[in-house]
């Protein structure tokens, strides 16, 4: 069966061109608890930033699977001094191999690894020096004569020096930064669970391996994912597979049966699998408004073939921390960050489109993963 606030000043209508002041003006409202928020607010706050974050389900950081980091991500990790401890909490993937109809395709991968998204997150978390606010639910971002502010559902309002929208796929704040962004839902979509180590697995403990089902418009892999866990997904055509008012159990099933069992049995066994409804966007050219910026997700989400996602927000992470060391104006900062970031992620963006369609057509030859590397 599938389960499935301290007060800061206002800034001026004319902060773009100011230089702030000392460490106690620099003041930052983060919204999301996921990796992008607390990648941010943990920069933030090394910085010497006062960072408030806000997430709307204190559950947040136990969510997820697993994800792959890859050397773009493990280079910001390392950057804020997380890679050591993280590579303990996850298994470095040397090898993957992927059958492609009856094609067997093997290949060294280096600087990749696995591990569940609850560890990172609580790598990430910083207890000293950062406001948390649980269950706090943004009901808009807007701006008056003061300039931009956060309204809460429970009617109260945030101003800070600077707003970041890190609140995911669905996020409220890119309202207001970009009104008209337009969400491309992918055709390819994913079931994942994260599941204990079966007694005799098939894998070692540093390969992924992947079965690619071009006729069908299937594909599942296993890969290793931390002490005693592996990661599960199945991909499928969303078009060929899904029918209406067709149930996710109902779907999965169906699916299932044309599946290895060493697919099927790990995903009967868990208890928590989750279906992914993959998307994409076209890169924004600038992900700011005023003082309000976004990073991860609300900026740039892309297509799982990349597994960028999370890798994009770390980096998102150290770029604007760095972007605001370099400048002494918040407008200079803001617009080096969205150069750096608009780049990256559009690379990303046609590298996920373009292993879509391979993925559609039968044509894909290799780990999807490993194009991604090319753009990393």
């Amino acid at each position: 069966m599938i389960r499935l606030q301290r007060k800061t000043r206002s800034p001026s209508n004319s902060y773009g061109d100011q230089p702030w002041g000392g460490i106690n003006s620099k003041t930052v409202v983060v919204i999301g608890g996921g990796v992008a928020g607390w990648a941010a607010a943990r920069t933030l706050n090394q910085l010497g930033w006062q960072v408030e974050l806000h997430e709307k389900s204190p559950a947040a950081a136990s969510k997820g699977h697993a994800l792959l980091l890859m050397e773009n991500g493990l280079r910001a990790l390392e950057s804020m001094g997380l890679k050591r401890d993280l590579l303990r909490k996850g298994t470095e993937i040397k090898f993957a191999r992927t059958r492609v109809g009856g094609i067997n395709n093997s290949e060294m991968l280096t600087n990749c690894v696995c591990l569940p998204r609850n560890a990172l997150v609580n790598a990430l978390f910083l207890s000293k020096g950062i406001k948390l606010c649980h269950d706090s639910k943004v009901m808009c971002v807007d701006r008056d004569e003061s300039g931009s502010f956060v309204k809460f559902h429970d009617g109260k309002i945030r101003r800070a020096d600077l707003i970041v929208g890190a609140d995911g796929v669905h996020s409220v704040v890119r309202q207001f930064v970009a009104p008209d962004f337009k969400i491309r839902m992918g055709k390819v979509q994913e079931f994942v669970a994260l599941v204990p180590t079966a007694e005799g697995s098939f894998l070692s403990s540093e390969t992924v391996r992947k079965i690619h089902l071009p006729e069908q418009g299937l594909a599942a892999g296993i890969a290793p994912a931390g002490p005693g866990q592996e990661v599960v997904w199945v991909q499928f055509d969303h078009q060929r597979w899904c029918r209406e008012q067709q149930s996710d159990d109902e779907l999965l099933e169906t699916i299932l049966t044309n599946l290895p069992s060493a697919v099927t049995s790990r995903i009967r066994s868990s208890q928590a699998v989750h279906r992914w409804r993959t998307c994409d966007a076209v890169t924004l050219d600038k992900m700011s408004r005023d003082n309000v910026l976004l990073v991860g997700d609300a900026a740039h989400p892309c297509l799982p073939f990349t597994s960028q996602g999370a890798n994009a927000a770390l980096v998102d992470a150290v770029n604007l921390g760095q972007a605001l060391r370099c400048h002494s104006t918040m407008s200079d900062a803001i617009d080096q960050f969205c150069v750096e970031s608009a780049a990256t992620a559009n690379r990303h963006l046609q590298a996920g489109r373009t292993l879509e369609r391979e993925f559609l057509s039968g044509r894909m030859t290799a780990l999807p993963r490993s194009a991604s590397l090319a753009v990393a």
